[in-house]
This record gives C-alpha cells, sequence and structure tokens, in this order.
C-alpha cells in the first residue's frame, strides 16, 4: 500500500510505502506526525467514504438491471486503484477533522493512495443475514459463492421490496468492503504518544461529555429548549482522531479485558515476551480495578496512579496484544521508545519483531538510536550464516524474532532538491520523506543518528586529548 502527499503540514511532497514493519525517523517539527496521522485517517475512514463513492453507482446499476446481483468482476478487476484515486480526493475533506486542525490548513493538500492490483477475490466466500432488528425476523441474505463474481441479494420478506433501494445499498457497499478492498486496506489500532498521560486520567477523559460541557456552556436554556439538537450539531472533536480513538480505547480497558484475540490465541510466545518487558501483567480486580502486578507471589499490586511511567506507557499496547490484535492489522506506534530504559526498547524491537513474523503490520515513528540498533542486529542475525546462526544462539535470539530486510522500510525527514518545472525556473529544495538504505549484512543507515552520536563522540575527544599536554 503506497501514500503520496503533496502540501501536507511541514512535508512539501513525500511517498510512503508501507511495509510489513515501516519506520519513520527524523528530527522533531519535520513531518512525521503528518504522515503517520494522515495514514491513519485514510486507513480509519475509507469505510465511510466507500459509502459515499458506490452508493450511487449501485443504485443505478440495480434499477437498470432490474435486478438485486451485482457482478463484482465487471465492477472491480484491474480497477480497485481507479476507486482508491476516488477515495483518496474524498478523504482530503476529512482531513480537518483527522489532525483537528482548521480546514483552511490544508488548502492544496493532495493524498493518493494505491495498492498492488493483482487479488483475486473470486474465490472469497460471503453470507450475511439482514434482520428486522437484532433479535428480529430474517428480511434478507446477502451472499458470494466461491468461484462466482456474484453478489446477490435474496429476498425473504416481501415487505423490503417496496423499500427504496438505498436503504440497500449500505449492505451492498458493507459486503464490496469486505470482498473486494479489505484485503489491501486492513484495520488499523494507533498508540499515540499521548498514551502516558491518559492511563493516569483515563477515568476523566470522557472525550464525548467533556465537549458537551462545553457547549453546554456556551449556549443559553432558551435556545437548548428550542432546539435541543443544536448542541448535537454543535459538538464538534477537539483532538485529532489517533489521539482521540487511543484514549477512548484506554478508557474501556476493563471492559475488553475478559476478550482474548485472535492473534493471541495463535501466538501466545508475544504475549510472554510483552509481560517480560514491564516485569508482570496487568489485571482487572474486583473492587480494585484496573492495576499492574509484578511478577512474583505476594508482590503488592499497583494501580496506574502508582506504577511507573514504563508500565503506563505500554498500558494500551499490552491490551491490544492480549484482547484485541489479529493478523493483517497495522499496529501504528508513535516513539515507542517513551519512558523505557535502553534495555527495555531493545525489547520491545524483539517483540516488535515477533509481531511482524506474526502477520501484523508495525509503522513507528522514533528518535530511538537503541531501537534501530536493535532492528540492524535482528536484520543482520536473519543472514542465517554459520557465523549468525552461532552469534543467535550465543545471545539468545529466538528464530521468531529475526527480520528479513526485505519486509523492512525506513524513511527519514529531511530535504531534497526538486528539478526545475520548466524553462526558466530554478530547483527548489522541498521537505520529503527519503528511503535508507538497508544492508542485510549491517542493518540500516540512519544519517540522522550517526550525525549526531559522530558529533558528541568528536566533542567529547576533543575535550579528552585536546588542548595543552
Amino acid at each position: 500500500m503506497k501514500f503520496k502527499f503533496e502540501n501536507l503540514g511541514l512535508l512539501d511532497e513525500a511517498t510512503l510505502e508501507l511495509a510489513d514493519l515501516t519506520l519513520i525517523c527524523g528530527e522533531n517539527n519535520t513531518g512525521k506526525t503528518y504522515a503517520t496521522y494522515a495514514v491513519y485517517g485514510f486507513l480509519r475512514s475509507w469505510r465511510r467514504l466507500l459509502q459515499i463513492v458506490l452508493a450511487q453507482e449501485i443504485e443505478a446499476i440495480a434499477k437498470a438491471q432490474g435486478t438485486y446481483k451485482l457482478d463484482l468482476h465487471a465492477m472491480f478487476h484491474g480497477k480497485v486503484n481507479d476507486y482508491l484515486a476516488k477515495l483518496s480526493e474524498k478523504y482530503i475533506s476529512l482531513l480537518p477533522r483527522t489532525f483537528a486542525a482548521n480546514k483552511s490548513f490544508f488548502d492544496g493538500v493532495r493524498v493518493q493512495v494505491s495498492v498492488d492490483d493483482t487479488l483475486d477475490f473470486s474465490a472469497t466466500l460471503f453470507h450475511r443475514t439482514i434482520k428486522d432488528g437484532p433479535a428480529g425476523k430474517v428480511l434478507a441474505t446477502l451472499s458470494k459463492e466461491p468461484g462466482s463474481n456474484l453478489l446477490e441479494l435474496l429476498i425473504a420478506d416481501d415487505s423490503l421490496l417496496r423499500s427504496p433501494f438505498s436503504g440497500l445499498s449500505q449492505f451492498f457497499v458493507d459486503a464490496i468492503a469486505e470482498i473486494v478492498f479489505s484485503p489491501y486496506l486492513p484495520d488499523a489500532h494507533m498508540s499515540s504518544a499521548e498514551r502516558t498521560g491518559a492511563a493516569i486520567f483515563r477515568r476523566e477523559l470522557d472525550i464525548a461529555r467533556t465537549r458537551m460541557l462545553e457547549k453546554l456552556s456556551n449556549m443559553n436554556s432558551t435556545e437548548i429548549k428550542q432546539n435541543p439538537f443544536m448542541l448535537l450539531e454543535q459538538v464538534d472533536a477537539g483532538y485529532a482522531w489517533p489521539v482521540e480513538d487511543n484514549v477512548e480505547f484506554i478508557r474501556q480497558l476493563e471492559d475488553i479485558d475478559k476478550q482474548t484475540g485472535q492473534l493471541a490465541s495463535e501466538a501466545p510466545m508475544l504475549l510472554q515476551a510483552f509481560d517480560a518487558i514491564i516485569g508482570g501483567s496487568y489485571k482487572v480486580i474486583k473492587d480494585q480495578g484496573l492495576v499492574y502486578q509484578p511478577k512474583g507471589s505476594g508482590k503488592h499490586r499497583f494501580s496506574m496512579n502508582e506504577s511507573s511511567s514504563c508500565i503506563r506507557a505500554l498500558l494500551d499496547i499490552g491490551f491490544y496484544l492480549r484482547c484485541k490484535a489479529k493478523p493483517r492489522d497495522v499496529f501504528i506506534i508513535d516513539e515507542p521508545e517513551l519512558s523505557l530504559h535502553p534495555r527495555n526498547q531493545r525489547a520491545f524491537a524483539r517483540l516488535v519483531a515477533r509481531m511482524v513474523n506474526a502477520g501484523v503490520r508495525v509503522f513507528i515513528t522514533t528518535h530511538s538510536d537503541y531501537l534501530i540498533k536493535e532492528f540492524n542486529t535482528l536484520i543482520m542475525l536473519a543472514q542465517s550464516t554459520a557465523h549468525t546462526k552461532k552469534m543467535q544462539q550465543t545471545h539468545g535470539y529466538a528464530d521468531e524474532e529475526l527480520l528479513n530486510p526485505q519486509r523492512v522500510r525506513l524513511y527519514m525527514t529531511g530535504t531534497e532538491l526538486k528539478a526545475a518545472s520548466g524553462k526558466g525556473k530554478r530547483a527548489t529544495r522541498i521537505n520529503t520523506l527519503k528511503p535508507a538504505t538497508i544492508y542485510p549484512d549491517r542493518g540500516i543507515e540512519v544519517t540522522t543518528f550517526d550525525t549526531t552520536i559522530e558529533e558528541m563522540n568528536a566533542i567529547q575527544s576533543e575535550i579528552l586529548y585536546g588542548g595543552d599536554l
């Protein structure tokens, strides 16, 4: 999946292709967050946008044919990127909501999402029942059989035929989303840099309630009585989607505690690796709520207020892994090194590699040289030579922690010279994302870290050995 951006915040032009492990490094205020939030916002909203793009087209086809059958091959074979172009154009109008920023801030922005359109969806089986309410009678079934390209609505209740087709188009769009587009556009979970504070104040951070109270304070009682719906219309978000969704997830941890995600069931060693990082586990205890339980019998339990910043920083990640994560997800984490000792930063890199090898795609923004160097080690050990196998055994690396360099992409924020667009015009320097070189034998070359480290080493050497003897 490839994203192209123009005039997005601090990024003049940038191309970002998501790999199984995608990393963005760079100095502060150079565009990392803009790219990250834009990717998350699209993955969060594409189903809603697809409803807008497809509803009229589906309705027109059904009315013209006089039947409730859609030939998916005729509609989408070789055309997925054409529809993604339409979704991308519609998505621009959602950028102010994605970033919780003024609409004028996104004037001139262009977004283009594309995929390698090679999947064959003809073998997919789809079956869904449409009911009159959660426990109501069956009104219709929507199905597609393996080997067939027809998506067909079978009516069980004649009263449904008297309904306008626009009421049924949503069911078709939902089915198309699952059959045609979801193999390209995975579910995303965002762990924002604000997660540490949210872990402490999660009970107080009822974002919807807070916005409602703010609007109530600005409206008089007469206005509310005359038009109570005005309040709902005026309630708008003050937080970027990634932050708001992350806060809402953390607020619901007690409710999802009993769930076990697909990834946790299929790769239980992931949970053990995570618990080793925090030195214990998270638990929901009756009359105590959410606590951190250090490893070992008889240890005192700690509330989130009493726990270390490391425990709070990894809270939502632990619950995501245990309760929600599944293969093909995109797990986006902003600055995973927050509050982590270098030893745990290395351990977290190994956990990420396990996630990647278990089928989760991970997208990271980071300032951590320790994290990158550990990824380098995992890439180098994946060469599987006699020497690297010996080193792997000596230092205790599991096969599940090794990284194939072809599955990794790293981008650095920076500038590059853009050629002149016409005669008489000068080349210009633009802010962009530059792909780093990845060497199987020595890992990733990250100049933004190397330059700073070399400068520090030079200063210290001069202090130690310079001057008069």
